[in-house]
């Protein structure tokens, strides 16, 4: 199980064992992820380009332009989820990008 602390500094750390990685293709559909595995609390999202995207997580996600969150272009953000759940993306822009979805366990 993986867990959130603060540093010395104040700073949140996680901690958990990094496990099954997926990268997806991004496309102007909302597409969908495998499920995440038994016990994984936290995911860690990586959007490897220079356009942001938008994410929704669930047991049976559609991401959404205007309503689902954004992942910023070049960014990392760590996301709890439940065993089960799957992350959906959605793009506006023509330009393609490509999200990795990390399982921290």
């Amino acid at each position: 199980m993986s867990k959130l602390s603060r540093d010395d500094n104040g700073q949140v750390t996680i901690f958990g064992a990094l496990g099954t990685t997926q990268v997806m293709t991004v496309t102007t559909s909302s597409v969908q992820s495998t499920a995440v595995a038994t016990g994984v609390t936290i995911l860690r999202l990586a959007n490897g380009s220079g356009v942001h995207c938008h994410f929704q997580i669930g047991s049976n996600p559609t991401a959404s332009l205007t309503t689902s969150p954004m992942l910023p272009a070049n960014a990392v953000e760590y996301v709890a989820c439940a065993s089960g759940d799957k992350v959906a993306v959605i793009r506006s822009g023509l330009t393609a990008t490509d999200v990795s979805i990390t399982q921290i366990g």
